[in-house]
């Protein structure tokens, strides 16, 4: 009896190691495609509040260690990544698009 309890185990743990999938994909390869295209070349332009990249500082010498560019977004034509705010909780400077200074314009123009 006992044999046969352990034969029927044996043969359930089989079948169920036998059941899972070999390769665990949670997207198809055209998804992913398009998902690795559209980081490598971003289409949307970042909301004003939406950070372009980050500079993050050594706290004491505030010498900056790593520049991040965000690859969700980028900046438009008439923008250009610029520092907006210093996190000093962080360490680092926030970079937002800004109009470029040459297309701004002044009471004179």
């Amino acid at each position: 009896m006992m044999n046969r309890v352990l034969i029927v185990l044996v043969a359930m743990c089989m079948f169920t190691v036998a059941m899972v999938p070999k390769n665990r994909r949670a997207l198809n390869s055209e998804e992913e495609k398009t998902r690795r295209s559209s980081t490598e070349n971003p289409t949307q332009i970042c909301a004003p509040r939406t950070p372009c990249g980050w500079s993050v500082y050594k706290p004491v010498s505030r010498m900056i260690e790593l520049n991040i560019t965000n690859t969700y977004c980028h900046c438009g034509s008439k923008a250009e990544c610029k520092v907006s705010e210093d996190d000093t909780g962080a360490s680092a400077l926030i970079l937002r698009c800004k109009l470029r200074a040459d297309l701004i314009e002044t009471p004179e123009s």
